[in-house]
């Protein structure tokens, strides 16, 4: 009887140990939705629902892209997130990325404007750029080098007040142009403002490269603007 007793605990705490360890395992084991490619990431899933809606009728959209069906990536907080639906809604200037919820309803939220530093999307690249009155706001970047082209672009959200059904509609996207350079935004509108900011020595060159390429900076595609940075980067004194 002595015997029984000295062997019955010891079965039944090693049997014990055996079914916390697989409930363990299971409580562990991620959960593979189709919508939680990140587990909801708390990082990544920090923003606010987006719910900037308009009238069916309204004329243009607010976003840089038409669709959500293009697939980037997001920088928050040091850590990059790839493979995310993403959009730029320029006229409120938000970052939005759509994702479905536990019950695979489609979801839109804005990414924190607190955490985030760079995004990739419709193969263009973006920084968050600090202002000096502390404000931030989100450029469009083309270059490789230590001196970038960046664009702010924008739309604005109107009235038509010319037709009685005072219809709403958005306004062409528009791009304010800017070199940055040592950490300073230095604007151009045109070739002779892009190359006044370059130093007297590098303006001869790049005028010449300008001339050479036939580049408009108000028009050029961001393959030209980026050959044409990239070629004042190995310019010396930059």
């Amino acid at each position: 009887m002595q015997r029984i007793k000295l062997l019955f605990p010891a079965h039944f705490i090693i049997l014990l140990v055996l079914i916390m360890a697989t409930f363990s395992l299971k409580a562990q084991a991620p959960e593979q939705g189709p919508d939680q490619v990140y587990g909801y990431d708390p990082l990544l899933y920090n923003g606010m629902v987006y719910r900037f809606f308009v009238l069916p009728q309204t004329k243009g959209t607010q976003y840089l892209l038409d669709a959500y069906d293009y697939q980037g990536s997001v920088t928050v907080r040091g850590i990059t997130y790839t493979n995310v639906s993403l959009n730029y809604d320029i006229c409120n200037q938000k970052l939005i990325m759509k994702y479905k919820n536990e019950i695979g309803a489609p979801v839109l939220i804005q990414i924190s404007d607190a955490w985030l530093e760079k995004a990739s999307l419709g193969g263009s690249n973006f920084e968050v750029v600090t202002l000096a009155d502390s404000s931030k706001r989100l450029y469009k970047v083309v270059g490789n080098g230590n001196v970038k082209i960046m664009y702010y672009l924008s739309k604005d959200f109107l009235i038509d007040n010319m037709k009685s059904t005072n219809s709403q509609y958005f306004s062409e996207s528009r791009q304010e142009m800017f070199v940055a350079s040592d950490g300073q935004l230095k604007g151009f509108r045109n070739n002779a403002s892009f190359i006044r900011i370059f130093n007297h020595e590098q303006q001869s060159l790049i005028k010449v490269y300008i001339r050479n390429h036939n580049i408009n900076v108000k028009k050029a595609g961001d393959k030209a603007m980026s050959d044409l940075i990239n070629y004042c980067n190995t310019l010396s004194g930059l």
